[in-house]
C-alpha cells in the first residue's frame, strides 16, 4: 500500500479512536498558526486518545486496535471493499496483522498514516511505542516517566489517552501528572517538547485529565488557530470544560460567569468530542448528563487563564442519557455516536444541530446492539470495550463505489475479538416503532459484526 497517500478517516475516541489526530511546540496560541490539518480529513472528533485509531488509504479502511486477550500486540485491522454487509457499504471480512510493541499490553492507539506511523500506550506503563505501519515493526518508545497521583475511572494509571497530531508530528500524552507534548518526527529518538504540569486535583474542580481528551488541532478563536485540547472536570468536580493550549502550554479555564453555565453532575467528565466543522464540543458525564458547548462562542483570556463563552446558550446540557461516553464523530456529516460506557450495549446514532440553530442533536435513534452472528457465521452477543472507550467515527472516500461520503461508527468489543461497523445514517433512518428494526437483520444492514483474525 501506498501508506504516504493516506487520509485520517477517523479518531477512535476510544481519548480514542480517534480519533483521531504538532516539530515544535504544537502551533497555536500567541505564536504562530498551525499548519492545519482540512477538518474534512480527520473525519472524526481527533480525539484519538482511546483504542481504535481509524484511517483509510486508497478506498481501504484500517483500524488499529489491541489484540484480543492482551499482550504487547497491536493488531492492525483491514477492511476490504469485497461483497455487501453495512448498508450499501463494500465489507464482508476483517483481516488483521499482529504488530508486536515492547509494552506489556495495549491499552489504546492514535494512527499518523501520513508518517506510516502508528503509536500505541498503556494505562500501566509510562512509556508508548511508535511503529511503521507498512512493516509492521516497532521502531522506537518514548518513556514519560511520570510519578502516578490521580486515579481515573476507577484505575489509577499512568497514561490516560494519546493522540498524534500530523499537523506537526507530536503526539499529546495525557499523564497522571500533566499532559506532554512529544516530538515524533524521529520516532526512535522521540523527544518531549512541552510538559503542560498536573491539572487541578481538588473537591472544587476534580481531575482535570480524562482518558478520552478531545482534540482540535487548529480550533479558529479570534482569528488564530489554536492546536487545542478539550479536556474536563474529573473525580469529584465538572463538567467544567477546561482548554489547554498544546502550542503553549496554557490553561483556561471558564470565568466565573461562564463556570455557571456548567451544571455539576452526579459524576464527573468521563469522554470529550468534537465537530471540527461544526466547532462544538460534546462533553460525556460517567454518569447522566451530555453537555454541548459553541466553540464559535468563545473568547480566550490569556492574561487571567480563563475562558469566557457567551451568549449563555452556547452551553447546553441535557439529561436524556447515561454514561453514554464511547464517543464517534463525524465532522463533516456531524453525526455521533454514542455507545453505551465500559461493557455497554445501548448505542446512540444521532445528529448535530448546526450551532446557528441551537445546540444539541437535530435527530437521535437509540438501538440495543442486538444478538446477531457475525462474518463467520458465529452467534455475537455484545459487551463493549471498556476504558479508554473503544469506538470511533470515520467517512467513506468521496470516490467510494457504492456509498461515497458514508459516515460510520466503530466499536470493539470487551475482548477485542470482535469489530461491530454501524452506518450511522441507516440507523438514524431506521424505524424502532413497536419493536420492529433489528439493524443486524434488516436488509441491508446497519449494523454488522465481524470477527478479528
Amino acid at each position: 500500500m501506498n501508506w504516504m497517500t493516506s487520509r485520517i478517516a477517523a479518531a477512535v475516541v476510544i481519548s480514542g479512536f480517534l480519533l483521531g489526530g504538532c516539530g515544535g511546540g504544537g502551533g497555536g496560541g500567541g505564536g504562530a498558526a498551525p499548519v492545519p490539518v482540512p477538518p474534512a480529513t480527520l473525519g472524526s472528533s481527533a480525539t484519538g486518545s482511546g483504542s481504535a485509531a481509524v484511517f483509510t488509504n486508497n478506498g481501504v479502511t484500517s483500524a488499529l486496535t489491541p489484540a484480543s486477550g492482551g499482550g504487547p500486540a497491536v493488531k492492525l485491522l483491514t477492511l476490504p471493499n469485497t461483497g455487501s454487509a453495512v448498508g450499501a457499504l463494500t465489507v464482508t471480512q476483517v483481516s488483521a496483522t499482529p504488530i508486536t510493541t515492547s509494552l506489556t499490553t495495549i491499552s489504546g492507539t492514535s494512527v499518523d498514516p501520513a508518517q506510516d506511523l502508528g503509536m500505541a500506550f498503556d494505562f500501566n506503563e509510562t512509556k508508548i511505542s511508535f511503529f511503521k505501519l507498512s512493516t509492521q515493526k516497532e521502531v522506537g518508545t518514548y518513556d514519560t516517566k511520570t510519578i502516578n497521583t490521580g486515579s481515573y475511572s476507577g484505575a489509577s494509571p499512568f497514561i490516560n489517552g494519546a493522540v498524534m497530531n500530523p499537523a506537526n508530528k507530536t503526539v499529546i500524552v495525557a499523564t497522571a501528572d500533566g499532559f506532554q507534548i512529544v516530538d515524533y518526527t524521529n520516532p526512535a529518538s522521540a523527544a518531549n517538547v512541552r510538559t503542560i504540569p498536573s491539572l487541578a486535583v481538588n473537591a472544587t474542580t476534580g481531575v482535570e485529565i480524562m482518558e478520552n481528551f478531545a482534540f482540535d488541532p487548529a480550533l479558529p478563536v479570534g482569528g488564530t488557530n489554536y492546536a487545542m485540547i478539550i479536556t474536563g472536570g474529573g473525580q469529584g468536580g465538572g463538567p467544567q470544560m477546561v482548554l489547554v493550549d498544546a502550542g503553549t502550554g496554557t490553561v483556561y479555564r471558564p470565568d466565573a460567569a461562564t463556570a455557571l453555565l456548567f451544571v455539576a453532575p452526579t459524576q464527573y467528565i468521563d469522554s470529550a468530542a468534537i465537530d471540527t466543522n461544526y466547532h462544538v464540543a460534546i462533553l460525556a458525564d460517567e454518569g447522566t448528563g451530555t453537555t454541548f458547548v459553541d466553540l464559535n462562542k468563545l473568547t480566550l483570556n490569556a492574561s487571567a487563564n480563563t475562558y469566557t463563552l457567551s451568549p449563555a446558550a452556547a452551553v447546553n446540557r441535557i439529561t436524556t442519557y447515561t454514561k453514554k461516553d464511547n464517543f464517534g464523530m463525524e465532522s463533516t456529516n456531524h453525526l455521533v455516536m454514542m455507545g453505551g460506557g465500559c461493557g455497554g450495549v445501548d448505542l446512540v446514532a444521532a445528529q448535530l444541530k448546526d450551532p446557528s440553530t441551537g445546540l444539541g442533536f437535530a435527530k437521535e435513534v437509540v438501538v440495543t446492539m442486538p444478538s446477531g452472528t457475525d462474518n463467520t457465521g458465529a452467534t455475537v452477543t455484545w459487551n463493549g470495550w471498556c476504558d479508554p472507550h473503544g469506538s470511533g467515527a470515520y467517512i467513506t472516500p468521496s470516490d467510494h463505489p457504492t456509498e461515497p461520503n458514508r459516515s460510520l461508527g466503530l466499536w470493539l468489543n470487551s475482548s477485542g475479538d470482535h469489530i461491530a461497523i454501524i452506518d450511522l445514517q441507516g440507523v438514524l433512518d431506521g424505524t424502532l416503532a413497536g419493536g420492529g428494526y433489528d439493524p443486524t437483520t434488516t436488509m441491508p444492514k446497519d449494523i454488522a459484526y465481524f470477527a478479528i483474525p
